[in-house]
Parts: structure tokens; sequence; C-alpha cells
């Protein structure tokens, strides 16, 4: 298989299987804080930061939402929390249940480039205004959202500031010591480490209320994220050079085969591994059927991510339904860009005659 859905989940790598079966036969204290503090260097924290290691991204963001419900919206009646547009389920239904419990969640719509709309965010701040609690980038459309001028509006309104890094570890520098942000969360799945794995790093001095109280630390599966992180910060370069790279072949190889496609967020800051085309004239989801029957494996959003089309609202609904996202990684190979366009390419050939005289 072709697997260019790194969004949905990643391969676990051979560390982190290897660390995960070693650690079921016991791991001293000593070992598992050298395992944190590789976690520590892969974010840029500060060794004063609190760190929480969590059974998965979900429940990390869920500890930073309880947190701001607990100390803000029960002690100081700050029941406001302003959260993107683009957010996939894990963040929405977080959301959703502090809604069940008297707060009040604002959305901050995107602009044209797929970013925050900086301008709409400030206008939903009001003096009960908890937190600010976004992704840092749209895994789907590989757009970066400006988390260091929304973290200077938080800190200048006194609010709190929660980022969820899942899809920018290991793709864009982070250094959280010296981010204007709170807290900081990601998923172990999305970066080659095992489902049962995620994070929380909260700065010095901010609250943290814990979720769930005198839970055991899951020993394997904190080895498996320590191994990942130790291997996703070694290959940060190869993300950067090589895998951006190689979606610009994946891109150029497209537009050369079939010039009616268009990519999207090109000119934006977007992640190295991400492309978001538009096939004009052919349904995304029958795209995407051809493609996985011939082994190529993409994305259209769904199950845990919001839908692509729901995020281009900058396009018509005709439109945005022929829109399919593509995420490589470390593990993706020239051979990989090759045998991916050329399917695509067959499969968009044998699609669009079908589709000439109907419309979407």
């Amino acid at each position: 298989m072709v697997y260019l859905d790194n969004h949905s989940e990643t391969f676990v790598c051979g560390s982190a299987r290897e660390q995960f079966a070693a650690a079921l036969d016991g791991t001293s204290t000593a070992v598992l804080a050298s395992a944190s503090a590789k976690i520590f260097d892969l974010v840029g924290a500060h060794a004063t930061d609190s760190f929480v290691f969590t059974s998965s991204g979900a429940e990390a963001i869920q500890q930073v939402h309880w947190t701001a419900f607990i100390e803000l919206a029960r002690k100081e009646g700050k029941c406001h929390i302003i959260t993107s547009s683009s957010e996939d389920a894990a963040m929405l239904q977080s959301l959703k249940r502090l809604e069940e419990l008297g707060c009040f969640i604002k959305i901050a719509p995107l602009d044209a480039e797929g970013r925050v709309d900086l301008e709409q965010l400030k206008k939903l701040i009001g003096p009960r205004t908890a937190m600010i609690s976004m992704s840092w980038a749209q895994g789907l459309t590989g757009v970066i959202h400006p988390v260091e001028e929304i973290g200077a509006i938080a800190q200048e309104k006194g609010i709190l500031f929660h980022v969820d890094a899942t899809y920018t570890l290991g793709k864009v520098y982070c250094s959280f010591a010296d981010l204007p942000m709170d807290y900081l969360t990601f998923s172990g799945d999305r970066i080659h480490s095992v489902k049962s794995s995620g994070a929380i790093f909260a700065k010095k001095g901010k609250p943290l209320a814990p979720f769930i109280l005198a839970r055991p630390i899951d020993a394997s599966s904190l080895m498996a994220l320590a191994a990942a992180a130790s291997q996703l910060a070694l290959s940060q370069d190869l993300m950067s050079l090589e895998v951006a790279r190689l979606r610009d072949v994946f891109e150029e190889q497209l537009a050369a085969s079939i010039p009616e496609v268009q990519f999207l967020y090109q000119n934006s800051l977007r992640l190295p591994n991400v492309c978001c085309a538009l096939f004009p004239r052919v349904h995304s989801e029958a795209l995407l059927y051809m493609l996985e029957r011939k082994n190529v494996k993409a994305s259209i959003g769904g199950a845990f991510s919001p839908y692509l089309y729901r995020l281009l609202t900058h396009l018509d609904n005709i439109c945005a339904q022929t829109a399919l996202s593509f995420s490589l990684s470390r593990y993706t190979t020239q051979s990989d860009i090759e045998k991916a366009v050329q399917c695509i390419v067959e499969c968009y050939q044998t699609l669009r005659p079908l589709t000439e005289d109907l419309t979407l």
C-alpha cells in the first residue's frame, strides 16, 4: 500500500514497538524519568513545566478543558471558551461536554487562506473568556495557524491559551518554553507511537486539574512515546527537507499529468507533508474509492476529522466536494510518489468521462 493518510494515523515505528515490548517486563522509575526527558526535548519544554502522560491525545485535550472548567468557570464565572472552525472531533466533543456543564463555546472562522481569522477572533473575546483552545495546524489542509499572534492576543487579554500540536510536532520547530502558550497537547498515534499515548505540557504556575485521580502510569506506552519522540526529533530535518521535496514532486507530477488539478494553500504557511488538491468534475468519494482499490490511501476526512469539503468555506459546495488530502510521512519514498501519481491519473481519467454531463 502507498499510505498517504498520515493525518488519520501513522505506522508505529520500530523503536517504539521495541520499547513497548521491553517495558512489559518491568521498568524502573529512573528509566521512566529518562523517557519523559526525551518528550521534554521534543517539544522544547522547560524542566519546571508540568508534564502529564495520558492514554490518548483526546484525554490530554479533555484534561486541559476540565482545568478551564474547574479553575475558571466554576470558581470565577469565566465560562467562555474559543476554538476554531477547523477542529477535529477530540476537540469539539470535549467542548460539547463543557457546554452541557454550563460553558459557552465560541467558534472563530477561517479566512480565505484557511487560517484562523485574527480580527474575528478578537471580536469573540470578552470579560468572561477563560481560554482559547485550538490546533496548531489543520491536518487535512496542512495550513498552519498563527499561534504566536494568537498567543500574544491571549496574553494581552489575560486569558489562557491551549494549543494541540498533534499535526505539527516533528514538522514545525517547537519550543514550548519560548512560545506564548500555556498548554500544549499531542497524540502519540500521529507521531509513530502507539495509540494508547498522549501528553500535556503546562507552563510553570498554570493550573492543571487532574482528569483521572490516582491513575497508574502505563509504562509500556510511555516508553513507546519516548522512543517515537526521540526518532521524531532526529528526523525533523528529513521532514522539512526531503518529505517537503517529495510533496512538491508529487504536486508537480500530478499537475503535469492532470492540467485541471488545483492545489490549495500553496501560498499559505503549511505543513511540509500535506497536499490538498481539487480534481474538477470528479467527486472525491468516487476517486478515493478507486484509489483504495489500487492500494493508495488518501483522505476526505470523516470519522474523527471534519469532512474536508466543510473546511473549504471559500469554495462553492460542488467544487469543495472534489477535494482530496494527501499526507506523507518520513517513510514515504520516491517510488511511493510515482506509484501514487500513476494511480491517481488512471483513476481520474476513468472517472472524468463519466461525469462529463453530470452535476456533482
